[in-house]
C-alpha cells in the first residue's frame, strides 16, 4: 500500500489536501470520485520502510491464530471485509498489520484473498497459496483456513519442540565461549605479564596462550567490537536461505542429526500432503506443492517425480516405491493401504502424528547423547588451560626455593 497526498474539491466548493492510503495512484482517485470529491492533484509520497519493518518477519503462530481467528468469524457469519477488519485491529506485528490493511481494501475492491497472498511470498508459502485458492474455489474458505491453521499449530509445535531441545547445548555452549573470552581478556593478561618477565622456560602451548592473552588484554574494546560485530554478521548470515539449506545439508551428514531432519521431512511432507487432500486439491497439485517442503536432497530428487509417474496412471506408493530404501517402507506400505481404502488424507494425518513423535524420541536421544559430549569438552578446555598455567607456576616455585647447603 502506497500513501499519496490528493487536493480535492467538495460539493460544496471548498478544497480539501489531506493524504490517503491505496496500491495505486489511479485506484486513490477512484476512491476519492466515490467519495463526491473532485480530484485536482494526487501525489504519491515516498515512504521507505523503516530498518525493523524491512527485517521483520511474520512469525508462524501469528499466521495460525489468523487463520484460526477468520475461520470462526466466517463460520459465525460474519461478512469476510469485516471480520479482516477486526483481526486487523488486534494484530500487533507491523509486517502482519500493514499485509492486513492490504487484504482489508483489496476485498472491499472486489479482490480475492490468494490474489493478496500472493504480494507476500516471502511470508505466505506454496501451501498456504493453494489452500486459500481451494477455499475460494469450492466455496470452503472458512474450512481451508482451518486446516491452515492446524496445518501452522502444527508446525510451531514442531519447531518449538526442537528449538526446546537445542537450548540447553547453546545454553552450555555460550558459557563456555563467554567464560573463555573473559580469562582470555582480563584474567590470564594479569598473569601473563608476570611470566613474561621472568627468565624461565615456558612450555610452548603456555607461550602460545600467554601472548594471545596479552594481545587481547591490551585490545580488549576492539576484541569486544570486533566480536560483537562478528555475531551480528552470523545472526544475519543464518537468517539467509541459502545459509540455512548448506548448513542443513552439512548437518544432515552426521549419523544422529541425519536420521533427525529424515524425519522433519517426512513429517512435513505427510502433514502438508493430508492438509491439502481434506481440503479438496487435486492429487496432482497436492503432490507438486508438498514436494516443495522437501528439504533432504534424496527425498526432493524422488519427490520430482511422483507428479510424472501419477500422470502415466501409477499410485502414488508406487511413485515412492520405485526409489528402493529412500522413504521408509512403513510409509510406501501405509499409502498404499490408504489408497485401497479411500482414506489415504486420514492415513497421511496418521504417519505425519508418527513422525512426529519420531522427532521428539530422536530430540531425546540427541541431547541425551549431547550432554556429556560437552561436558567432556569443557572438561578438556579447563583441563588444558590449567595444566598450561598450573605447571609453569610451579617451575617458578620450585627456582625461588633456596638450595640445601652441602653436608661436610
Amino acid at each position: 500500500m502506497s500513501v499519496f497526498i490528493y487536493k480535492a474539491k467538495s460539493k460544496q466548493g471548498r478544497i480539501v489536501q489531506d493524504t490517503i492510503e491505496a496500491p495505486s495512484r489511479k485506484e486513490a482517485a477512484a476512491i476519492l470520485r466515490e467519495q463526491n470529491l473532485q480530484v485536482l492533484t494526487v501525489r504519491e509520497i515516498q515512504r521507505s520502510q523503516t530498518f525493523r519493518e524491512r527485517i521483520q518477519n511474520v512469525p508462524v503462530l501469528e499466521k495460525a491464530i489468523f487463520c484460526r481467528y477468520l475461520s470462526t468469524m466466517m463460520k459465525a457469519g460474519l461478512p469476510l471485509s469485516e471480520a479482516v477488519e477486526i483481526i486487523t485491529k488486534e494484530s500487533v506485528n507491523r509486517k502482519m498489520h500493514r499485509i492486513l490493511q492490504d487484504l482489508e481494501y483489496s476485498i472491499q475492491r472486489g479482490q480475492k484473498l490468494s490474489t493478496v497472498f500472493a504480494r507476500y511470498p516471502e511470508v505466505f508459502d506454496p501451501v498456504f497459496l493453494t489452500l486459500t485458492r481451494a477455499g475460494e474455489e469450492s466455496g470452503t474458505l472458512e474450512q481451508s483456513f482451518e486446516y491452515l491453521a492446524v496445518q501452522l499449530l502444527k508446525s510451531y509445535e514442531l519447531s518449538q519442540k526442537v528449538k526446546g531441545a537445542l537450548l540447553y547445548p547453546s545454553v552450555i555452549i555460550s558459557a563456555m565461549m563467554g567464560v573463555g573470552i573473559l580469562m582470555l581478556t582480563f584474567v590470564l593478561p594479569r598473569i601473563s605479564s608476570v611470566f613474561l618477565r621472568l627468565n624461565i622456560k615456558l612450555p610452548i602451548t603456555t607461550k602460545i596462550l600467554l601472548l594471545v592473552s596479552s594481545f587481547l588484554g591490551k585490545n580488549y574494546p576492539w576484541v569486544i567490537a570486533a566480536s560483537v560485530i562478528m555475531l551480528v554478521g552470523l545472526i544475519f548470515l543464518i537468517q539467509m536461505p541459502k545459509t540455512r539449506i548448506f548448513l542443513m545439508k552439512l548437518a544432515s551428514r552426521l549419523p544422529v542429526l541425519g536420521k533427525l531432519f529424515d524425519q522433519l521431512d517426512l513429517a512435513h511432507f505427510t502433514r502438508t500432503l493430508s492438509t491439502l487432500l481434506k481440503s479438496g486439491v487435486p492429487i496432482l497439485d497436492s503432490i507438486k506443492v508438498s514436494v516443495e517442503t522437501l528439504t533432504q536432497t534424496k527425498f526432493s530428487k524422488l519427490g520430482r517425480t511422483f507428479e510424472e509417474e501419477i500422470k502415466k496412471g501409477h499410485s502414488l506408493s508406487d511413485a515412492i516405491a520405485l526409489g528402493e530404501g529412500i522413504f521408509p517402507s512403513l510409509m510406501t506400505q501405509s499409502i498404499r493401504a490408504g489408497e485401497k481404502s479411500g482414506s489415504l488424507e486420514v492415513v497421511l494425518a496418521e504417519l505425519a502424528d508418527f513422525y512426529e513423535q519420531e522427532v521428539e524420541h530422536s530430540l531425546k536421544n540427541f541431547t541425551a547423547i549431547l550432554e556429556p559430549i560437552l561436558m567432556l569438552i569443557v572438561g578438556i578446555a579447563v583441563g588444558a588451560m590449567v595444566i598450561s598455567i598450573i605447571g609453569p607456576i610451579y617451575s617458578v616455585i620450585g627456582n625461588l626455593q633456596p638450595q640445601q647447603p652441602g653436608v661436610r
